[in-house]
């Protein structure tokens, strides 16, 4: 039953919820986890390796958005409007990463281990910036 309300934990652990996954201005940066099922083997994995990622990804200021099946947790987005969006058809497992400015930083087809996701973060001239700013 913990599975189901990961991106619901870790958007705690962040920060409310966007209304939107268009909101950008100073909104977190995003994981956009899409999966066809709740038992889908990489949806499973994502959440665990998330869960032991959660200060990391509170540090970079990441929320998660799942969309699994037709079902939406952590925006007030349609499924089939995000799936549009970050051109990830229905019924295929998918991680994307939006950075602030609302670009598509990373995509994988597969679970993504939160290391590669910091890294990349890392990398941005933004994320260069708050560093900077300690």
């Amino acid at each position: 039953m913990i599975g189901p309300l990961l991106p619901l934990t870790l958007a705690a652990a962040v920060q409310a919820q966007p209304d939107s996954a268009e909101r950008r201005d100073l909104d977190p940066r995003l994981i956009v986890i899409f999966a066809p099922s709740r038992s889908d083997p990489n949806l499973l994995r994502q959440r665990a390796l998330l869960r032991q990622s959660q200060r990391g990804m509170a540090e970079r200021d990441v929320h998660v958005i799942e969309v699994v099946g037709d079902t939406v947790a952590g925006a007030h987005d349609y499924a089939a409007a995000l799936r549009q969006r970050y051109a990830v058809p229905r019924g295929r497992f998918g991680v994307v990463l939006v950075g602030r400015d609302g670009g598509v930083k990373f995509r994988s087809a597969e679970a993504v281990v939160p290391i590669r996701i910091e890294r990349i973060i890392d990398a941005m001239p933004m994320r260069l910036r708050e560093m900077s700013g300690r």
